[in-house]
This record gives C-alpha cells, sequence and structure tokens, in this order.
C-alpha cells in the first residue's frame, strides 16, 4: 500500500537526519557516491547507507545505481528543490545564530519588488546601516505572487511593493513614494530631443516588453487596444534590468516601464526618458508589513527610516 504523505513525513522526523538531505543533494548534484562523500567528508560507504535510509523511509527508489556512478529517477529529480531550500533555510539559520551570538539586535529580513529595489533601497539601505552599523538586513527581491508564501512562511519581516488586492491577516499596507510610467530608451535615441509626444506617436517603434505578470505590462497592453494598433515587438520579456539597458543602448527601442525601475540608471545617464504626456497613473509604492506592536523594534525603526528617507530624498 502507498504510504501517505502524512506516514512519509512522520518517518522522516523520526528517522532521517540533516546528513541525509546532505548526501542526497551532494549526490544529485555529482552523480557519484564517492565524488558526493569527498565534497561532503563522508566515506563512499557511509554515503551509500544514507541514500539507501532514504529510500527505505521514502518507501521509493531515489537512484539508479550504474559502473559509472549514480543517475537521479524522477522522483528524486522532482524532490530535489525541496532539499534544497531546506538546505538553504538551514544555512540562513546558521547565519542568523551567528550574527546574534555578537550582536543584541536583530536580522530584519526584507522582501521587495524590482521596483522599490531600484527606486529606494539602493539609496536608502547605505544610509540606514550608516547609522545603524549593528543592525544587519537580509534583502530577497520577490513578485507579488512570491510574496504569500514568504509572509506564510514568515520568512520576510516587511514587504516593499504595491498594494495587493488582498492583504494578508494581520497586515496591512501603507503607501511609501509615488511612482509613475514611462518610457525608457537609449541616451541617443532620435526621440529624446522632441517634447509632448502621445502614445500614438510611438505606433512605428520596436518595443521591449515587461514580463506579463507586471503591472506595467498589463498598463502597456491596455494602451495597445485604446489606441488601436498592433506594436512591433522585441520578442524578450525581460525583468532584468542588466539585459534591458544592454538592449537600449545598443538598438533603437523602447520600453514602458515604471520610472522606480531605471531610476538609478535614468540619473546617471545610461538611459533616457520620452517626454509621452498621455500615460495613466500608475500605483504607488508602500511598506506591507504586520502591525506596529507586531513587529520587532528593529524593524520598526528600518520601516520608519524609510518614511523619513523618502520625505527627504523623494
Amino acid at each position: 500500500m502507498t504510504p501517505s504523505a502524512s506516514t512519509l513525513y512522520g518517518r522522516l522526523m523520526t528517522g532521517a537526519r540533516i546528513r541525509h538531505l546532505q548526501a542526497y543533494a551532494a549526490v544529485a548534484e555529482l552523480g557519484s557516491a564517492k565524488r558526493a562523500g569527498d565534497a561532503i567528508g563522508l566515506t563512499q560507504p557511509a554515503v551509500t547507507n544514507l541514500i539507501a535510509d532514504l529510500e527505505q523511509l521514502l518507501a521509493c527508489t531515489l537512484f539508479q545505481r550504474h559502473a559509472r556512478g549514480m543517475r537521479m529517477t524522477e522522483m528524486a529529480a522532482e524532490l530535489l528543490p525541496f532539499v534544497r531550500r531546506a538546505l538553504a533555510s538551514l544555512e540562513r539559520g546558521t547565519e542568523f545564530v551567528a550574527f546574534r551570538h555578537t550582536s543584541a539586535q536583530q536580522i530584519v529580513r526584507i522582501g521587495a519588488i524590482h521596483g522599490a529595489i531600484c527606486g529606494l533601497l539602493v539609496r536608502a539601505l547605505p544610509a540606514f546601516a550608516s547609522v545603524r552599523p549593528d543592525v544587519m538586513i537580509e534583502l530577497q527581491e520577490a513578485n507579488v505572487p512570491r510574496t504569500a508564501t514568504l509572509i506564510l512562511k514568515q520568512e520576510i519581516d516587511m514587504m516593499l511593493c504595491r498594494e495587493p488586492a488582498v492583504r494578508p491577516e494581520g497586515w496591512e499596507f501603507r503607501e511609501l513614494m509615488q511612482d509613475r510610467l514611462v518610457v525608457v530608451v537609449g541616451p541617443q535615441h532620435p526621440l529624446v530631443s522632441k517634447s509632448a509626444l502621445g502614445f500614438a506617436e510611438l505606433c512605428d517603434e520596436t518595443w521591449l516588453l515587461l514580463h506579463p505578470a507586471t503591472q506595467a505590462r498589463h498598463v502597456f497592453d491596455e494602451l495597445l487596444n485604446h489606441h488601436g494598433f498592433t506594436a512591433r515587438l522585441r520578442k524578450i520579456e525581460a525583468l532584468s534590468s542588466p539585459m534591458v539597458l544592454a538592449q537600449l543602448r545598443s538598438e533603437r527601442l523602447v520600453i514602458l516601464a515604471p520610472y522606480s525601475v531605471f531610476r538609478q540608471l535614468i540619473d546617471l545617464g545610461q538611459l533616457a526618458m520620452l517626454d509621452v504626456i498621455d500615460i495613466p497613473a500608475f500605483r504607488p509604492l508602500g511598506v506591507l508589513s504586520p502591525r506596529d506592536d507586531d513587529m520587532s523594534q528593529t524593524a520598526r525603526e528600518l520601516k520608519e527610516f524609510l518614511y523619513r528617507y523618502v520625505k527627504q530624498h523623494p
């Protein structure tokens, strides 16, 4: 009879050790019990025994043995990301413990969308660190769908994002800074010198696209429908600022994106904005966090520092 999930979980809790997971991940990556043992400081027989124990606990075959090593089964390949995340979480936990041994302050864990990182945190976090060098900040870039997972697993203390449609229980959203949509180009684009452009005047341009899950992409699609033209597209969907930067500087391309995403590159003169007058308003950035009474003192201090910083450095 196939064991249930609860049965398998119970077996792991009572019979497995971290060494089992470490051996499994090493064999999966290196394809050999000998190489895995060398990597994690165990003998080949010890690694082989750990894999056999794990296969017995999970009631499945994880590796096919052959003359040149060990090959993952389909089950093992699908399980591997979960094991890697578990080991990575343990590693982050040891970093936290090591930090607390030398500091009375807590780590503040921030999740942030790309625009919040590029438009604010690249400026504000160094300023915070200069006045609070004793605080360790752990920053994770996360899109909106991943936010719920980070909050559910209690992996962040606050999230810098746009207001979500549904707020997690016990969390609140407070607006932090305005943002807007802009048409971004390379600094040598011929339209940079023109003023008061209408969006329809860009119908002959070739557009880069942001990922379909972004709010800016939704607005772009709505603008195309409103003006009734089909855009010529460069078929690369990008969330990577370096990728967009390289393309905009080397070709005559345009992209509709939040100002926050490219603010730093625009300020440095590496990219430019077109003066387009009929782009709709865009949602501001804000802080999604537990109520102040449910936050650590250090997390509250960082949160209030961000609000003061935005007032002083819009």
